[in-house]
């Protein structure tokens, strides 16, 4: 197969500029995941969350092995995923930074199992940690989903060539159509 003058450009090498390059073009939506630890809420903001596993119920995400605030969220061996709408593009600006107070100005609270939840995101999923494994500078958490809400109303804050953006109307055909 030859390539023409109009074909995408080649990205060369597997360097981290251009691998990341490459993975930017896949969009993602975009999440907090939260524990509390010593009392305290915590937060990751994060792109990887990931569905593995509907029976039992498996998600995963990829914290950072770097990541302070990953390191004392693990010891509470639970966490939630709040699944943010472009509402939040702001906030996760603003919470994104390694140190930054990811709880100020918003509205959240506990759940009865002590998992800090957003008041507004689309969806919540709550979680105890399955596995961890290492996998090059990230971990992969696998979790086990036990509890899951969903707010239909929204518009999801998707991720994608290294700007934030939001999907928009109503999706015209289902997913998956009925009798197929």
């Amino acid at each position: 197969m030859s390539r023409s003058a109009a074909s995408p450009r080649c990205i060369e090498g597997v360097g981290a500029g251009p691998f990341r390059e490459a993975l930017g073009r896949f969009a993602t939506g975009v999440t907090l995941v939260t524990a509390a630890a010593e009392g305290a809420p915590l937060g990751l903001v994060a792109n990887s969350l990931a569905a593995v596993s509907l029976s039992p119920p498996l998600v995963s995400f990829c914290p950072s092995r770097d990541s302070f605030t990953w390191q004392r969220m693990r010891r509470a061996r639970r966490f939630g995923v709040n699944v943010l709408g472009h509402q939040h593009e702001a906030f996760v600006r603003r919470a994104a930074p390694a140190g930054a107070e990811r709880f100020a100005g918003i509205d959240w609270n506990l759940t009865p199992s002590g998992v800090p939840r957003l008041g507004d995101a689309l969806a919540f999923i709550e979680c105890a940690i399955d596995a961890e494994h290492p996998a090059g500078d990230h971990w992969i958490v696998v979790g086990r989903v036990e509890d899951a809400h969903v707010d239909q109303a929204g518009t999801p804050l998707v991720f994608w060539a290294s700007r934030f953006g939001c999907l928009g109307g109503p999706r015209v055909m289902p997913v998956h159509p009925q009798g197929h």
